[in-house]
C-alpha cells in the first residue's frame, strides 16, 4: 500500500465487524461445542445439509447489534486445512468460568485443552499482552481452531467475540497504516508478547479492548503467514456508503478483490479488499445487511 488516502472517512463511517467467516470439518460437533462450552447462540441455520453445503450463524448477541461468527462445510471441496497464519479467537463472557469449561469438555470427550493461566487481576504483564482477565484458558475446538477463553470477574464487556489473532509479515507500520486508513480503526498499542520475540499490534474500532471485536496482529515469518490454508474466509465489516469506502480503498492503492456489487448469495452490497499480508476484508453495506439479517431470520 504505497499511497495514502484521506482517514477522514474512514474514521466518520462508525464501523463495526460484523461477520467472521470460516470452514470447518463437521458443522455438527463444531456448533455444539461452540453451543455448550463457549456460551454462543445459535441465530440461524443456511443451506440444506443433505446437500453437503450448509452455514450456522452463531454469536453472543443479536446479529443487529453484535459480530457473529458463521461457520460452513461443503462437502464438494477436500477437507479444510487451516495453515499456520490464523492465530486464534478470544471470548469473554460473564457465564464464562474457565474450571465449569474444563470439566465439560472432559465429560463430553470434544475439544481440548492446550494451557491455562491464572492472573491478578491488575497484572501488568497480561495488561500488557491486552489481556485484561482473571484467568486464560487456550482451548481447541473440534475443527482444530484455537480459542482464547478469558475469564472477568466484575467487568462488562460490550462483546464477547471479543478478539482475533492474525499473523502478518513484512513491515507492522504499513499493515497498521491500511488497517487505520482503510478499514478505519485505531492503534490501541504495539507490544513485544516476549525479549526478543516479534512485535504484535492491537487495532480497534473502539478506544478499549473491552468493546468490540478488535484485530491483534503478530508479526511473524512469511513461511508461516504465507500458510494460510483455506479455514478463515474473511471478515465482514459494516460501512454506511459502500461506493465511498471504494473510493477510499482506491485512493490508498489498496487492491480491490471485488468491486462495489453483491455479496454473492445474498442482496448486501459490498466491496471486498486485503490487507498487506492477503487477509480478506469485505465491506457490508449496513443497511443492506441489517435487511438481510431480518429477512433470514422471518423465513428460516
Amino acid at each position: 500500500m504505497s499511497g495514502s488516502a484521506d482517514p477522514s472517512w474512514a474514521q466518520q463511517d462508525k464501523r463495526r465487524v460484523l461477520v467472521i467467516d470460516i470452514r470447518v470439518h463437521n458443522i455438527e460437533h463444531t456448533q455444539q461445542f461452540y453451543e455448550q462450552h463457549l456460551g454462543m447462540r445459535l441465530w440461524r441455520r443456511l443451506g440444506d445439509l443433505q446437500q453437503g453445503q450448509f452455514t450456522s450463524v452463531c454469536g453472543y448477541g443479536p446479529e443487529q447489534s453484535n459480530a457473529s461468527l458463521h461457520f460452513h462445510n461443503d462437502e464438494q471441496r477436500s477437507p479444510v486445512h487451516l495453515g499456520k497464519a490464523f492465530g486464534h479467537f478470544s471470548c469473554s463472557h460473564p457465564g464464562l468460568r474457565i474450571a465449569k469449561l474444563i470439566e465439560d469438555m472432559q465429560l463430553t470427550g470434544t475439544g481440548r485443552v492446550s494451557k491455562v493461566e491464572e492472573f491478578e487481576v491488575a497484572d501488568v504483564e497480561s495488561l500488557r499482552l491486552g489481556r485484561d482477565a482473571d484467568k486464560i484458558a487456550c482451548v481447541v475446538d473440534p475443527a482444530g481452531y484455537y480459542w482464547e477463553v478469558l475469564e472477568r470477574h466484575e467487568r462488562n464487556v460490550s462483546e464477547a467475540l471479543c478478539k482475533v489473532m492474525l499473523r502478518v509479515s513484512g513491515d507492522l507500520d504499513t499493515h497498521i497504516k491500511f488497517y487505520h486508513e482503510v478499514l478505519g480503526m485505531r492503534l490501541i498499542r504495539k507490544a513485544h508478547l516476549a525479549p526478543g520475540h516479534h512485535e504484535c499490534a492491537y487495532m480497534s474500532y473502539n478506544p478499549s479492548e473491552r468493546d468490540g471485536t478488535w484485530i491483534e496482529l503478530l508479526l511473524s515469518d512469511p513461511a508461516k503467514v504465507n500458510d494460510k490454508g483455506d479455514g478463515f474466509q474473511f471478515m465482514a465489516i459494516s460501512t454506511k456508503n459502500v461506493f465511498q469506502t471504494a473510493e477510499s480503498i482506491r485512493k490508498a492503492n489498496a487492491p480491490i478483490l471485488q468491486d462495489v456489487g453483491h455479496f454473492p448469495g445474498t442482496s448486501i452490497t459490498s466491496v471486498v479488499t486485503q490487507d498487506p499480508s492477503g487477509w480478506k476484508y469485505v465491506f457490508f453495506n449496513e443497511d443492506d445487511y441489517l435487511k438481510d439479517v431480518e429477512h433470514r431470520q422471518h423465513v428460516r
